[in-house]
């Protein structure tokens, strides 16, 4: 989804996922309503939200404990969690997404935003979710995790994984899209397939044109 602050990129992502109701109309996955974040989760809708720090983790707990919360009954038997499964999936979602930390014991907190951002990338991920929506995933980190979180969604598309990106950054639309959605006030004001668009250029005069109108 493209489109200028304020165009409801974000607003229609946490629609999809239940966190906000729809002004009108209904939402349907898989032919069904969502109804309400929990029903979004159990039905395979992950949301990466803008402000990581206040919506996407648990500061102050462990890079395990944020990749265990999501996935908390999936490793529950009898009331115990299966610490050997839990250290086994974190370790492997760390390796996967290069996150870079001294352990999986370490507060979420002392991580560099770009690893904090693959942390809530990472742990939903482990989930295995159907649709992605991920809103400016790369806000905020170094040019390096930049890079290598738009390398990790493009292949998680290209395994399969339906995503939804929300980006201001034009170059990672351009990397990462195979369809554009360009909004206004709400409403798609255009579609783009990715390969007619010739440049971040043109991209961007779509985007500006619809300010204009």
């Amino acid at each position: 989804l493209a489109g200028l602050m304020g165009s409801g990129r974000t607003e229609i992502a946490e629609a999809i996922f239940g966190r906000r109701a729809a002004a009108a109309g209904t939402i349907l996955f898989d032919g069904q309503p969502i109804k309400g974040q929990h029903d979004a989760i159990e039905r395979g809708v992950a949301l990466v939200p803008e402000d990581r720090r206040k919506m996407g983790l648990v500061l102050d707990h462990s890079v395990r404990d944020n990749v265990l919360l999501p996935n908390l009954e999936r490793f529950t038997r009898h009331l115990f969690v299966q610490d050997g499964e839990v250290l086994k999936t974190v370790e492997g979602t760390i390796r996967s997404l290069s996150i870079k930390t001294d352990s999986p014991d370490k507060l979420a907190r002392l991580l560099s935003g770009g690893n904090q951002q693959k942390i809530v990338i990472g742990k939903w991920h482990a989930r295995g979710p159907r649709l992605l929506i991920l809103d400016e995933p790369t806000i905020g980190v170094d040019i390096g995790a930049k890079s290598e979180i738009v390398a990790t969604v493009r292949k998680m598309a290209d395994a399969g994984m339906a995503v939804l990106l929300i980006s201001s950054e034009l170059e990672e639309i351009m990397a990462i899209s195979d369809r554009i959605l360009v909004l206004h006030n709400g409403r798609i004001a255009q579609e783009m397939n990715r390969k007619d668009v010739a440049s971040e250029e043109e991209l961007h005069h779509a985007i500006q044109g619809h300010r204009i109108k």
